[in-house]
């Protein structure tokens, strides 16, 4: 009795365990995507320039932004970001390897000319922080077929 009582409590245990693995969702305090760019790089030809970005969903500096407007900039930012990094990697002519340095500060002030402008669009104040940082930014040689 003892032992069909043992089994049933393990089994009882071991099922409800794995049907509430799912009910605790973990939302990731950021977003990260890449994007991939070809690049003519003086004397050693055309490369693929991969850029990395991770947005924060919610800041670190002692506020709490929970709002819905706060929000929808973050999803526009991580959608928009994209376009803005392939508009100044592809308008750039011939880049030497230490042109490349410049070339991510541009990218990081047009996003974050992008950021301010949605804080417009979404009527939130100047002071909000959106926080993202360029995570990778190197370059791969293309491989011919």
């Amino acid at each position: 009795m003892i032992r069909l009582f043992t089994h049933i409590l393990l089994t009882f245990i071991i099922m409800t365990s794995n049907a509430l693995a799912g009910f605790g969702s973990y939302d990731s305090p950021y977003m990260k995507d890449s994007v991939v760019a070809p690049i003519q790089i003086k004397d050693n030809g055309i490369y693929n320039l991969v850029i990395s970005i991770q947005i924060l969903n919610e800041p670190y500096d002692q506020k709490n932004y929970k709002s819905d407007a706060y929000g929808d900039l973050i999803k526009r930012l991580h959608v928009e970001w994209s376009g803005v990094v392939l508009q100044q990697v592809l308008k750039s002519k011939e880049q030497s390897i230490n042109d490349l340095v410049t070339l991510k500060s541009n990218i990081e002030s047009e996003l974050t000319k992008l950021a301010d402008e949605l804080k417009n669009k979404y009527s939130l104040e100047k002071n909000i922080e959106v926080v993202f940082s360029l995570s990778n930014f190197y370059l791969l040689e293309p491989k011919s077929k």
